[in-house]
C-alpha cells in the first residue's frame, strides 16, 4: 500500500546513536552470534491504534544485507491494529548485531507513527472522516508531512491540504487535498473578502469555495457582506485567535468580554455563524471550524450542539504521546531482560503475530 523511502546514510549508523554502535562492535568481536528476541511496545495506559510497523520492516530489508537478512525472523502486528498496553508490535529474532543499529530509529518510528494515527482515530470516534481535515502542515518540519499523512490515513483520514501528506500512499482513490483560502489572500485585497472570492472562484469554481469569514474579526458583518454579492458558498470557515473574541458576540451578549468562554472559536460564535448564514440566504452553505481544534473542543462543541459540519485540525494530531521501548528479553531460547522486562506472550505462541518472512 505505501511506497517507503529511506536515507541510505541510515544502513551506516548515521542515525544511530554512539553507544549502540560501540555495543555491535563488541559483541561481534566477544559475543558473536546469538539469538536473541528483540520486543519493541509501548506502555500507554490506554489501548493504542498503532503504525510505522510495515515502514520498520520495509527500513530493516532496505538496510541489512541480503546474506543477513536470511538469519533473521521477523514478526509483527498489522498498522492499524489496535495494541494493548506492554503487548508487543514487533519482534525480531536473530543475532543483534546485524539488527541492532536500527534499535533507536525503530523506536522513534513507532513512536511518532503511531501518535498521530492513534490521535486521528481517537478524533474520528467523535466525527466522520467526511468531517476532518488534516491541517498539520503548518505544525512541524516540512519533512514529516509524507510520513505523518501516511499515519493519519492509517488512523482514518482521507481529507488533507498538501501533496506532500498523500505522497506515501499508494491507492489515492477515496482521499482528496483541499482546503480553504489563507488570510494572506484577504490581505492582497486590502481585507476586502468579496473580491478575493470573487477572483478565487474565477480561477478555481464555485463548487468548493470556502470564504474565511475572521479576518476583520466580524464573522456577523463579513457573512452580511458576502451575500450581496454570493447567491451560495460551499462553506465558511471559522479561525477566530483564542484570545480575541469575535464583535458579533460583543454586540449581543452582555458582558462578553469577560466570559472567557466566548474567545476563539466557541460554540456560541458558531451557532451566531449559523443564524446569520441562515438569515443572509446560505442555508446550504457549510460551517468549518478551525484555530486549537482537539478531541476536548470537538466534546464541547458536541454538547454544547455547536452546527460544526467540519474542522480544521492541525498541532493536535501530531502530538507525541505514545512512546515504545525495545528491549532483548530472549537469548539463545532462554529468558533475560533487565528487570521488570519480560517477553510479554509465550515464545511458542509467536506465530500468532504477522509473520514478514
Amino acid at each position: 500500500m505505501f511506497k517507503f523511502k529511506f536515507d541510505r546514510k541510515i544502513k551506516n549508523g548515521y542515525y544511530t546513536a554512539s553507544y549502540f554502535k560501540k555495543t555491535i562492535h563488541i559483541i561481534k568481536k566477544y559475543q558473536p552470534r546469538n539469538e536473541v528476541v528483540m520486543q519493541f511496545t509501548h506502555f500507554h495506559k490506554s489501548p493504542v491504534k498503532v503504525c510505522g510497523i510495515e515502514e520498520s520492516v520495509a527500513l530493516l530489508k532496505a538496510s541489512i544485507k541480503t546474506k543477513d537478512w536470511k538469519q533473521i525472523k521477523i514478526y509483527g502486528k498489522q498498522d492499524g491494529d489496535i495494541v494493548e498496553n506492554a503487548q508487543p508490535v514487533l519482534l525480531i529474532v536473530g543475532p543483534y548485531e546485524i539488527f541492532g543499529t536500527f534499535e533507536n530509529i525503530i523506536d522513534g518510528i513507532l513512536a511518532r507513527r503511531s501518535s498521530v494515527c492513534n490521535n486521528c482515530d481517537q478524533m474520528l470516534k467523535l466525527i466522520t472522516p467526511q468531517q476532518l481535515i488534516y491541517m498539520a502542515d503548518r505544525t512541524d518540519d516540512y519533512l514529516v508531512q509524507p510520513y505523518d499523512g501516511y499515519a493519519a490515513y492509517v488512523g482514518g483520514v482521507r481529507h488533507f491540504v498538501t501533496d506532500a501528506s498523500i505522497e506515501l500512499i499508494k491507492n489515492k482513490k477515496n482521499i482528496d487535498v483541499t482546503g480553504t483560502i489563507p488570510h494572506a489572500l484577504i490581505q492582497q485585497y486590502d481585507g476586502n473578502l468579496n473580491l478575493a472570492m470573487q477572483d478565487y472562484i474565477k480561477e478555481y469554481g464555485a463548487k468548493n469555495a470556502v470564504a474565511l469569514i475572521d479576518y476583520h474579526n466580524d464573522v456577523q458583518s463579513e457573512i452580511k457582506l458576502l451575500s450581496k454579492d454570493f447567491n451560495n458558498l460551499f462553506a465558511v470557515r471559522v479561525d477566530t485567535s483564542a484570545n480575541l473574541i469575535d464583535e458579533g458576540l460583543v454586540r449581543t451578549i452582555k458582558d462578553a468580554r469577560n466570559n472567557m468562554k466566548l474567545y476563539g472559536v466557541s460554540p456560541e460564535l458558531i451557532k451566531l455563524t449559523r443564524k446569520v448564514l441562515d438569515e443572509s440566504g446560505f442555508k446550504q452553505t457549510k460551517i468549518i471550524a478551525s484555530s486549537g481544534i482537539d478531541v476536548a473542543k470537538i466534546k464541547t462543541y458536541q454538547i454544547a450542539k455547536a452546527p460544526v459540519d467540519y474542522y480544521g485540525v492541525g498541532s493536535s494530531l501530531i502530538t507525541r504521546n505514545i512512546h515504545f521501548t525495545a528491549d532483548l528479553v530472549i537469548k539463545n531460547g532462554k529468558a533475560q531482560a533487565k528487570t521488570g522486562r519480560k517477553l510479554f506472550m509465550n515464545i511458542n505462541n509467536i506465530e500468532k503475530l504477522h509473520s514478514y518472512h
